[in-house]
């Protein structure tokens, strides 16, 4: 029997491989695009940060179409594997959480004495605050820099809408904002028998607080994770 498979996300080929391979018929394609906004570079030199926080590769992307890269000189922590690999491309040696999220971030300066260190926090428009509210509490100065915006990509909305008229046994999400995409773009209906994988604990949720249960959470918080946490659950059966 064919498994029908949804990630919100362009699969790498090799993963995407090793999907087909086990006879699943694969939707794969982010939900979502960014949108750069115009920000000042000068706030960075201004600012002088101790640490650089970037939370999405996207982050990365924006900030250095403004930002000189030699401008930065100080340390730099990436949230997730993808954002660290991009900011390795350019020759950082990025600080990276255990944990690809918000707690993850504060995990890492949890023991540290923050006063009066700072911190510059690249960031989209919208955003979960709880780093920056730690890092307050803990005396730091922070400065946040908003680079781009996330907006819903419909232009595959009618081969969406014909993937899921038919039932999908795992549909897997990358970010809240890919999840919230979907919603506008299909009946909710057509998720009732569907097994939702979120990426993280962050979209895991975003998903529950719009009324979805979550089947399971990967073990690691990356495409390579979401995938095996298929295949896993393929193989059982």
């Amino acid at each position: 029997m064919q498994i029908r498979v949804f990630i919100s996300s362009n699969l790498p080929p090799d993963l995407e491989k090793k999907l087909i391979g086990e006879n699943v018929e694969l939707l794969s394609f982010p939900l979502i695009k960014t949108v750069p906004l115009d920000f000042n570079p000068l706030i960075v030199k201004a600012f002088s940060p101790d640490f650089i926080v970037f939370s999405s590769k996207n982050g990365v992307k924006w900030f250095f179409e403004t930002v000189p890269a030699n401008w930065i000189k100080k340390n730099i922590v990436a949230v997730g594997s993808s954002t660290a690999e991009k900011l390795k491309n350019l020759g950082f040696s990025p600080y990276i959480p255990s944990e690809f999220s918000g707690n993850g971030l504060i995990k890492l300066f949890i023991d540290k004495d923050l006063r009066g260190v700072r911190f510059l926090l690249v960031r989209p428009k919208i955003a979960r605050e709880e780093f920056s509210k730690f890092l307050k509490e803990k005396g730091a100065i922070v400065e946040e820099v908003i680079v781009y915006e996330t907006v819903n990509d419909t232009s595959n909305k009618e081969t969406l809408l014909k993937f899921f008229n038919k039932k999908v046994d795992f549909a897997a999400f990358t970010s809240p904002s890919n999840f919230k995409s979907l919603l506008s773009q299909i009946p909710a209906e057509l998720l009732k028998n569907t097994k939702l994988i979120p990426i993280g604990t962050t979209t895991k949720k975003t998903i529950e607080k719009l009324g979805f249960s979550c089947y399971t959470v990967p073990e690691e918080f990356t495409l390579r994770g979401i995938v095996e946490t298929i295949l896993k659950e393929i193989r059982k059966v």
